[in-house]
């Protein structure tokens, strides 16, 4: 995933992802949000012996969902690392200062929105973005969504997702919003989880 093109357009249905490929850099080059860390993290527990696709990962405790803060900046940064550099994307994160470093900035973004999901204390996934005010409402632009490798496919990513939608609507959102690469699993995982393909919007990209 580059860090060279900014994407600045109102997409205005879908949620999260990964643009398309471009050149050596697969990951998508959005560059544009972030916020402080939030005092007061809201914690989410989902029981995974009610989730028939997680059950290759029951566990005596519930999946953990809260805010991001600043403190989980580096482990997010290596689970980030480890999840983009591999299948199906193959991004050139050669090392963990340069994933920390693209993370910091989305997270120094002052309408940066932010969530974890921790499964006995260790991070598994994450779902980070920012805030939009839109005229049909406040929007949620997905900056960054993925779950650990070998957690995903087995209800993790869903379970957050429903989080996510939960927590949003309590707060007054009207919409996420997502960019993703075609024809791999996440846009199917985002198929199958609510979001549609807005054949109205188009993403445009110069390389330099």
């Amino acid at each position: 995933m580059s860090i060279k093109t900014s994407i600045k357009e109102h997409f205005t249905s879908t949620f999260h992802g990964h643009r398309e490929n471009i050149s050596l850099k697969n990951h998508w080059d959005y560059f544009f949000q972030d916020n402080p860390e939030n005092p007061n993290p809201t914690q989410f527990q989902l029981d995974n012996s009610k989730n028939t696709n997680s059950t290759q990962f029951q566990l005596d405790n519930p999946l953990d969902f809260r805010r991001f803060s600043g403190k989980d900046l580096d482990e997010c940064a290596e689970l980030f690392k480890n999840v983009f550099s591999g299948d199906p994307w193959y991004d050139e994160w050669v090392s963990l200062d340069q994933s920390r470093n693209y993370l910091k900035e989305l997270v120094a973004n002052p309408v940066f929105e932010g969530f974890i999901i921790r499964d006995n204390s260790k991070m598994v996934a994450a779902c980070l973005g920012h805030r939009r005010s839109w005229w049909a409402g406040k929007e949620f632009f997905v900056d960054e969504f993925f779950v650990e490798k070998g957690r995903q496919g087995h209800g993790i990513g869903s379970d957050t997702m429903n989080y996510l939608v939960k927590t949003l609507i309590e707060e007054g959102y009207v919409r996420i919003t997502l960019l993703t690469n075609k024809k791999i699993p996440a846009e199917t995982f985002y198929l199958k989880n609510g979001f549609y393909n807005n054949e109205k919007r188009t993403v445009m990209v110069r390389e330099l």
